[in-house]
């Protein structure tokens, strides 16, 4: 199952992946409320994969801070607040009157969080206009997001598992950090579109 993308529900996946074989969930849910559900898969699911101290962060929209924290309670221990920074660029309006300029990560670990990892900057900021050219994927991030927390809070040769994984972020980040992956992916187009990016950035490596 390692280095690999499954095409499929993660609700339907997950419970294959072996009990605390996971060292991070990183992912990126849709935003829309209409999808609200799959941050209660996440809560649900999550805790029995991941290893004792392992990290599960999300990108999230702003509005629904509270609901998904809600989610989370009881299940896994709130860590951090990370800012994505793209003030970069343009940004989108919201009715209210706010032009959103950056993007909140939560991080969660199962049972506490190992000592001696050393410090890691709450901020993030993805410079340019990475991450907002949609190419790939109409929700798609640039990989540095990815690349730095995986980094700063995985070893070397461990197992990142994204069961949102859409045209492939995190599966090219840990491919480039030297980490296994397992990725997720319920639409077939872009799971097809994460097979081809992978198959594609392998070859460009073996090349170099």
């Amino acid at each position: 199952m390692l280095n690999t993308i499954i095409h499929g529900d993660c609700l339907d996946v997950m419970p294959s992946i072996p009990d605390k074989s996971i060292d991070m969930i990183l992912t990126d849910p849709p935003y829309p409320h209409e999808f609200m559900y799959c941050y209660d898969y996440l809560a649900d699911l999550s805790p029995r994969v991941m290893k004792r101290g392992a990290s599960l962060l999300t990108l999230l929209g702003h509005y629904a801070l509270e609901e998904i924290m809600d989610k989370f309670r009881g299940r896994l221990k709130y860590r951090w607040l990370f800012c994505m920074n793209q003030e970069s660029g343009k940004h989108a309006r919201m009715a209210m009157g706010i032009e959103v300029c950056w993007k909140p990560i939560l991080w969660y670990v199962k049972d506490a969080y190992p000592q001696g990892r050393g410090f890691i900057k709450d901020m993030v900021v993805i410079n340019g206009l990475a991450g907002q050219e949609k190419k790939l994927h109409k929700w798609e991030q640039d990989v540095e997001w990815a690349m730095f927390f995986i980094e700063k809070l995985t070893q070397t040769g461990g197992t990142v598992l994204d069961p949102f994984i859409g045209s492939g972020t995190t599966a090219i980040a840990c491919i480039n950090t030297n980490r296994n992956y397992i990725g997720i992916e319920k639409d077939e187009t872009y799971f097809n579109i994460a097979q081809k990016r992978i198959s594609e950035h392998t070859q460009q490596l073996s090349i170099i």
